[in-house]
């Protein structure tokens, strides 16, 4: 063993923060240690062979004297408080301890300055009186007692509670096991936890309420203590708190936390909860394991979630440091991510857009994330051949257009031209802020001039109040300018929203749906029952709860119901199917969905439909045979319209040939009479062969199935009026022809039309002024209006409906001559090509008749 260390006393007396003294039986110093400097301002030397009172404050003389006198005497003290005068002139506390040496007669002496003594008795009073009001100012209560249950002591809301609720008044000494008035099984479960603690278990304990009336019911959490003497458990305190209130909630919590799961397994998007102290995670729906490709038992906290999604250390640890650094700023906006790279479980890659929503006072993160890969990949083959593949960009969903380097609008896909609400050429070549004032302020302004002024892409969210809409924006620079790609998010933000809301508001959510819901465990027992299930089932939701399926709706069991449930269950997926309610009379469509607990079924009454549905069927079954007879009809008209024309032709030829040979033979034999009957009958049969002809014409017109091929209308019509040319000539007109498009037409059909109203323009021609005929064309975004204006007769406007009309002339055959066929057949084509034809006239002011052609 190593050797002890020895300290002589002079050392000890040197190192000694205290004053150790020496006093001569005749109250003089001998030694001092060298504290005293500190202590009262004198070196020893000062102080050895000086009388020790000269020193002692006036106040505190007399009695210092007296302790002096005792000490010599052979009284040990142990603590004697006075006042030293310190060279500076103030008092200084000292408490003493001092025992006297008959032998040598000298008093030996140790005084430590009481100043932080004093302060420390002061504090532990204070705590002391603190500690009290605490413990009575609580509304816990507070007691403890022996290892004879008898109460040592207890605070005063303990001896309140047993005097209000009891009407016991609760003495020190009273036995905690013989409180007459507390019920007998009450008493053995406080026993059996003192017990417990007695043998030097620390315990705590939730207690649920008694079901005895002489006890009011509450959950309470209790804590007992032990209590130690020399090492003997002697008592034991219990500190008991009422947690109804919270227990209830966390009841209800519970509820709502099971509603909340059920309902994040139905949203479209990804949706993890985890603790923000500690990273673990606590909730995750199976759309957030299927988005990153990792079962939940691989992301189990936060850490292992950065490992296994980002496999890359170096990228792993840049997003984790990006990712971190915009939680901590505690900016919503900064909680948004999008285009992230992950890495699924089986080595493919994937992009997702992910948000973090904190609830800082649940200690909770909110963690959302849905699957942009398809958006990605389409985007940057969109990015890379945008100039010359525009007609993609015209077929994508996500709006999209081109500004240049000053924000002008160079490209404007359909889709964003939808969201704009404005035509192209609105937009191209005008300033984006000059189209959109109301984006000069906003969040977009801002993240264009960042993406110009750095060259790095951007992608946000941002609210356009203009349109009321949310969107998601990427801007990305390019050679020419910047592209900018967007889509409305406004449904998303609004089930974000409602997740966000979800932990308050699920119970009304179920109970407002338009459909009725129901939700039963794994063995099909009844969980939940809305009150629009109670109404189409007819039954009561408390009659429900608890109570097998199958038991309760006997009459389902074995049909397409529970086949379909089975399958929901065994499968994990949803099932749709409908269902008729024997009993009920009524049909059901269902959808049944898997949850943690067993199904989730909405239901609504669909017997309205099924009702209008084979109705509907009944009508397309019928309106099928009638057009089926309305075709075979038309035919048939057709082909007798055909016979009848011909076999009808053939007799007035031989009318006319005969009467035509009886004059050229017996001209010279027939007086003026006979010639004027021959006349009129060569000519009737004339009109009447036109006629028949006209007619044939009006039952193929716009009937003939003809495929259409592209016209170039300016060569139709000179090959018409070609056909026109002699009676254009005669009458000396003046043709007035615009230059006319390339359409898709029948041939036959767009000559006979300009045929016909181009001769009745010539027909009709004024005989007052020069005749003049105009063909004009007016193009609207979706179809072509074309004129045939004349300066001729002009028709009365109470006549215009009846020309369209058949057989309708407003002129005697002497007059003018036709049919009143052309105008009707001209109605029957313009009308089977999608078209409208009307006339615009004043009696003797001449006609405009228009018809058109749609461009599709």
């Amino acid at each position: 063993m190593p050797n002890p260390i020895q300290i002589s006393l002079d050392e000890f007396m040197e190192l000694s923060l205290d004053i150790l003294c020496t006093i001569d039986k005749k109250g003089y110093f001998v030694s001092v240690s060298k504290a005293s400097k500190k202590i009262w301002g004198y070196e020893p030397q000062e102080l050895e062979g000086k009388l020790f009172l000269d020193f002692v404050a006036p106040q505190d003389l007399e009695a210092t004297k007296k302790i002096d006198q005792e000490i010599i005497n052979g009284k040990e003290v142990t603590y004697f408080e006075n006042h030293y005068v310190h060279k500076k002139g103030y008092l200084v506390p000292l408490v003493w301890s001092a025992k006297y040496d008959k032998k040598k007669e000298l008093i030996y002496c140790v005084a430590k300055e009481s100043t932080a003594i004093k302060k420390r008795e002061s504090k532990r009073e204070k705590i002391l009186k603190s500690s009290h009001a605490l413990i009575n100012g609580t509304q816990n209560l507070i007691w403890s007692i022996d290892k004879d249950y008898n109460l040592l002591a207890s605070n005063q809301a303990m001896t309140k509670r047993f005097l209000n609720d009891l009407g016991f008044d609760l003495q020190v000494g009273q036995n905690m096991l013989q409180i007459p008035i507390l019920p007998a099984d009450y008493i053995d479960r406080w026993k059996a936890l003192y017990d417990q603690c007695f043998k030097g278990n620390e315990i705590n304990i939730e207690i649920p309420p008694s079901e005895n009336d002489h006890v009011k019911p509450a959950w309470i959490h209790a804590n007992l203590t032990p209590i130690y003497e020399n090492e003997k458990i002697i008592g034991l305190v219990c500190h008991s708190t009422d947690i109804t209130e919270k227990k209830l909630i966390e009841l209800e919590l519970n509820k709502q936390k099971e509603l909340v799961e059920n309902i994040l397994e139905h949203i479209p998007m990804g949706v993890a909860v985890n603790e923000i102290s500690t990273g673990k995670l606590a909730l995750m729906n199976s759309e957030f394991s299927s988005v990153y490709g990792w079962p939940e038992s691989k992301l189990t906290d936060v850490s292992s979630f950065f490992n296994n999604v980002y496999s890359d250390p170096e990228y792993r640890k840049e997003i984790k440091e990006r990712i971190f650094a915009d939680i901590e700023s505690g900016d919503l906006e900064r909680m948004k991510w999008s285009e992230l790279k992950i890495q699924t479980q089986d080595g493919r890659t994937r992009y997702v857009d992910a948000k973090n929503i904190p609830v800082i006072e649940q200690d909770l993160m909110i963690s959302t994330v849905i699957d942009v890969t398809d958006k990605v990949l389409n985007r940057r083959g969109i990015v890379e051949t945008l100039e010359e593949k525009k007609n993609i960009l015209e077929s994508i969903s996500d709006a999209f257009y081109a500004l240049d380097k000053d924000y002008n609008f160079t490209y404007v896909n359909k889709s964003a031209l939808k969201t704009m609400r404005k035509d192209q050429n609105d937009l191209i070549g005008k300033n984006a802020f000059e189209a959109f004032p109301q984006l000069k302020k906003s969040v977009f302004k801002n993240y264009l001039d960042e993406v110009k002024r750095t060259g790095k892409p951007a992608q946000f969210e941002f609210y356009y109040e203009f349109y009321d809409l949310w969107f998601d924006e990427s801007i990305y620079p390019s050679e020419d300018g910047f592209s900018v790609y967007y889509k409305d998010i406004t449904k998303r933000k609004i089930i974000t929203q409602a997740l966000e809301e979800a932990y308050e508001k699920e119970s009304e959510i179920l109970e407002s749906i338009s459909d009725a819901f129901l939700a039963v465990d794994k063995d099909y027992n009844f969980i939940y029952f809305n009150k629009k299930a109670e109404k189409l089932l007819n039954i009561k939701k408390e009659d429900a709860i608890g109570k097998n399926k199958w038991d309760l709706f006997r009459y389902a069991k074995g049909t397409i119901a529970e086949e379909e449930c089975d399958k929901a269950l065994k499968y994990n997926e949803t099932r749709t199917f409908d269902f008729y309610n024997e009993p009920l009379e009524k049909w059901f469509n269902i959808r049944s969905y898997p949850s943690k607990r067993g199904l989730s079924i909405y239901f609504r009454d669909i017997t309205l439909e099924k009702k209008q549905q084979e109705e509907l069927e009944k009508l397309n079954q019928e309106l099928q045979e009638y057009t089926q007879k309305l075709e075979n009809s038309n035919q048939e008209l057709e082909q007798f319209a055909y016979i009848a024309s011909h076999d009808l032709q053939e007799p007035l030829r031989m009318v006319s040939s005969f009467m035509t040979q009886l004059k050229n033979k017996y001209e010279s034999q027939l007086d003026d009479k006979a010639q004027t009957y021959i006349n009129f009958a060569v000519d009737g049969a004339h009109r009447m062969r036109q006629i028949i002809i006209d007619l044939l014409e009006y039952s193929r017109a716009g009937s003939q199935k003809e495929e259409l091929q592209k016209l170039d209308l300016n060569e139709e019509l000179a090959e018409v009026l070609s056909l026109l040319h002699s009676s254009l000539n005669t009458k000396n007109i003046d043709l007035d022809v615009i230059e006319l498009p390339e359409i898709y037409y029948s041939r036959t059909a767009i000559r006979q039309l300009f045929h016909n109203l181009i001769g009745n323009a010539i027909k009709y021609s004024s005989n007052v002024s020069k005749p003049k005929i105009e063909i004009g064309l007016k193009e609207s975004k979706h179809d072509y209006q074309f004129k045939i204006a004349d300066n001729g007769i002009g028709i009365d406007p109470k006549h215009q409906d009846k020309i369209f009309q058949i057989f309708q002339r407003l002129h005697s055959k002497s007059e003018y001559a036709g049919t009143g066929l052309g105008l009707a057949i001209c109605k029957k084509i313009v009308e089977k090509y999608g078209g409208t034809i009307w006339v615009e006239s004043q009696f003797g002011k001449g006609s405009n008749f228009y018809f058109t052609i749609p461009k599709n």
